[in-house]
């Protein structure tokens, strides 16, 4: 509903606009997250697992969250966004630096 609508139905029963959105924000948040794991708050944030410890929560290709530990942005683990482990071996950590100034010199001009 956009925002005149709402705010007609507000006038017409006598609320401020205000609590009528808050509440129907409330609504909306208790619908997104019906069925899912306790403690997941929205897309960004994670679940807490029996443990109390925080998990991914991303939706997977089989549809369930994913259960890898949150860490990085939005707690989400390394496969759906969250920080990276950054390269294993030698050759990998030349080539990223090698890459990096490559990235550099075309900043500069």
């Amino acid at each position: 509903m956009n925002r005149k609508a709402m705010q007609h139905l507000a006038r017409s029963l006598g609320l401020q606009y205000s609590v009528l959105a808050q509440a129907t924000r409330e609504e909306e948040k208790a619908a997104r997250t019906a069925g899912l794991p306790q403690g997941y708050q929205g897309d960004f944030m994670p679940y807490l697992d029996a443990a109390g410890k925080p998990r991914c929560a991303a939706k997977t290709r089989s549809g369930a969250p994913c259960k890898a530990q949150g860490l990085g942005h939005g707690h989400r683990c390394k496969m759906h966004g969250g920080l990276s482990t950054g390269p294993a071996t030698e050759e990998g950590r030349q080539a990223a630096k090698e890459a990096l100034e490559r990235w550099r010199a075309t900043r500069k001009t």
